[in-house]
């Protein structure tokens, strides 16, 4: 009996199974840490206090402080694990249309003897190896996926959230550079404008 299968699955399980529970107790914490703070934020931060309800600071403090990468982590193990039989179909049917060699079934032999532009005919080898590496990619574009959706729900500092959870304006961006006008004597330099003189001094 072949056990491999077997084995991946049951380390996919406790893998997933740790991400869970590291999640729910992470989560549980930061929950229990946002109720505790709320007291002492009331006290301390009366400016951002001022129309923030405890339950709207806690949502606020749970995106900023929240145990994310555990989360996502069980996501991804998910996601890998009920795609996989999919991919599994996919690589097989790839396999037979671009790389197997069918051969003729009266002969008793099996349907794939051996691959296109090959010196040995072993193609059960082949196949293995074509499984191996095209579920790696598979579940690599997965975690690539999962990993650029965690990027972009980034959450803020706190204070963003709780501007956020008031529904403040954002607060404006840093204005770019003035560019030197052609009329100005200035130099533009790394640090800034200068006058010609100044900006000879920084070189040298």
């Amino acid at each position: 009996m072949n056990t491999g299968p077997l084995i991946a699955l049951a380390l996919m399980a406790l893998l997933f199974a740790a991400a869970v529970l590291r999640a729910v107790l992470g989560y549980r914490a930061v929950y229990r840490d946002a109720h505790a703070e709320w007291p002492a934020f009331q006290s301390g931060r009366p400016d951002l206090a001022e129309g923030m309800t405890e339950q709207g600071f806690v949502r606020a403090f749970v995106r900023a402080h929240g145990p994310r990468p555990a989360l996502y982590g069980a996501v991804m193990l998910v996601l890998a694990a009920l795609l996989t039989p999919l991919i599994v179909v996919m690589l097989t049917t790839l396999y037979s249309l671009l790389i197997a060699t069918p051969s003729n079934p009266a002969d008793g032999s099996a349907l794939v003897q051996g691959v296109q532009h090959q010196f040995r005919r072993d193609g059960p080898l082949v196949y293995a190896f074509f499984m191996f590496f095209g579920l790696i990619a598979s579940w690599g574009l997965v975690a690539f996926l999962v990993a650029r959706r965690y990027h972009s729900r980034r959450p803020g500092s706190l204070d963003d959230e709780l501007r956020l959870e008031r529904g403040d304006e954002p607060l404006p961006t840093a204005p770019k550079a003035r560019p030197r006008p052609k009329w100005s004597p200035l130099v533009q330099t790394k640090d800034g404008l200068r006058l010609p003189e100044h900006a000879e001094k920084e070189a040298e």
